[in-house]
């Protein structure tokens, strides 16, 4: 009689921790309804009492319980994958091959449209171009629909763009050309997009102007983005995207990828044009209540580089040749510069100078094969079983970083750097690296050692506050000030 009592209240326990799991997942402001039927299937967790039961839906997660260990924050990370990259008709198939409508995340508000010129408030929920931009190039007969366009203006996630000025300082090289090429010799295109909890937080706070974060740091407000809550809200995300251009759309080796149609800005013409690429890279940076220091969780196609023990791709690698040869590119305005093979290294010229080769990069950072390698397997097993023909099961997480401690938010305004215990961030490798979004610092910082100096917006006539931390986003300097306010450059 003892014994099953016992077994009934284990029974009860894992039960009860379970359904209080599936329940974390609530849906996003904004989202559409559930579908009426939904898949699901355990997360390959080290230990029945951390198990995660992903659901196949748009369902953002706000939170788990707890993060009480490595596995558990990737299986975090998949189920944040899976309702990003959830379709906008959610009676849609998941991952449908050649299926360019939206994905949960690519309806989010871009960061040139949350931060417009002069601190102006931002357009409605739901604009992916403002006004102002589409305005501009109506002399070149393309349409854009402000809500449903994707326009691409970024061939690094790193340096100076020319059509919105001075992009955030994330990571090196910076100041020297660092944009990179595949092997269809395309370069690839980044976006910064900012969810609804974000934009919210944003446009109610007024931290759209740059005169307005220097004031709440001078009356002692500092800048805490929204955490998300278990079985609650979603809190803030900031998702960066790297998309290679596709050149023959006939080829089936498109059917391994999600595509989307794109507006994009060639910076060496000045002119738009209209094409069609395919997500390589994505990084989900996520501000929970158990995690405040944020969850930085980081995807790639399967066919980017070389991995251990992976037998080579059918149509070859994105960014990796094994018969690679030094190319020699014509500058525009005389001389030459040659492109290497030696992996993982800058190019030697910016792309007003002369187009696009490619890039030799291979991976410096094994995906870790404690925790990643079979966690991957199996979700990319689950989605095969539910979507057979899904493009997402040729996607694969990277790392994710988490903290062991809780490190709140600060009351007050502070100083960029964040003081933050760096031996309590954990992550399945010393250092975690995209080789779409780090390709060339792969070896130098890991997310958080950049992040940690993220500061709110510069504003020249308060310099002594230019350096109060902006909560591990950089998204957030880019606000600017009234152009009659002084110290504003004008373009």
């Amino acid at each position: 009689m003892k014994r099953s009592v016992t077994i009934f209240l284990v029974t009860g326990t894992f039960l009860f921790i379970t359904q209080h799991i599936i329940s974390a997942f609530k849906p996003e402001n904004g989202d559409h309804q559930l579908p009426k039927a939904t898949n699901t299937c355990n997360c390959n967790a080290n230990s029945p009492l951390y198990n995660i039961v992903i659901n196949f839906n748009n369902q953002v997660p706000g939170d788990l319980p707890a993060f009480n260990n490595q596995s558990q924050a990737n299986c975090f990370a998949w189920q944040e994958f899976i309702s990003l990259n959830w379709p906008v008709n959610t009676s849609g198939y998941f991952g449908a091959p050649g299926d360019m409508t939206p994905v949960s995340w690519e309806t989010y508000m871009p960061i040139e449209v949350l931060f417009p010129p002069d601190g102006a408030k931002p357009s409605s929920w739901g604009t992916l171009v403002s006004p102002k931009y589409a305005a501009r190039f109506k002399s070149q007969r393309l349409l854009m629909n402000p809500g449903k366009t994707k326009l691409l203006t970024f061939t690094t996630k790193f340096a100076l763009d020319t059509s919105f000025g001075l992009l955030p300082d994330q990571a090196a090289p910076f100041g020297a050309p660092n944009w990179l090429g595949a092997q269809n010799n395309t370069n690839v295109w980044y976006e910064i997009k900012l969810n609804k909890d974000y934009y919210d937080f944003v446009t109610k706070n007024g931290y759209y102007n740059a005169v307005v974060q220097h004031d709440s740091a001078k009356n002692g407000v500092p800048l805490n983005f929204p955490q998300g809550v278990y079985n609650g809200p979603v809190g803030a995300i900031e998702v960066k995207a790297a998309w290679m251009e596709v050149d023959s759309i006939h080829s089936p080796k498109w059917q391994r990828y999600k595509l989307s149609q794109a507006t994009v800005y060639d910076s060496a013409t000045g002119k738009l044009r209209e094409t069609t690429v395919a997500l390589v890279g994505l990084h989900i940076l996520h501000k929970t209540q158990n995690q405040p220091t944020w969850v930085w969780a980081t995807f790639e196609q399967i066919d980017n580089v070389p991995d251990n023990n992976r037998t080579p791709p059918p149509y070859g690698y994105n960014f990796y040749s094994g018969n690679c040869a030094p190319r020699q590119v014509n500058l525009k305005g005389g001389g030459t510069a040659t492109v290497g093979c030696t992996p993982n290294t800058s190019p030697p010229y910016y792309l007003s100078q002369a187009g696009p080769v490619p890039i030799q990069v291979t991976r410096l950072n094994p995906i870790d094969p404690t925790d990643a390698v079979p966690i991957n397997d199996s979700m990319q097993s689950n989605i095969r079983k539910f979507y057979p023909k899904s493009v997402f099961q040729y996607y694969e997480l990277v790392d994710v970083i988490w903290s062991q401690t809780l490190q709140p938010d600060k009351t007050t305004p502070i100083q960029a750097p964040f003081p933050l215990n760096t031996s309590a961030m954990l992550s399945g490798a010393h250092i975690v690296a995209n080789t779409t979004l780090e390709s060339y610092v792969q070896n130098t910082n890991t997310c958080f050692s950049c992040h940690k100096f993220s500061t709110i917006a510069p504003y020249p006539p308060d310099s002594v506050n230019n350096n109060i931390f902006g909560d591990f986003s950089f998204a957030i300097s880019a606000a600017q000030y009234p152009v009659s306010m002084p110290g504003k450059k004008k373009r």
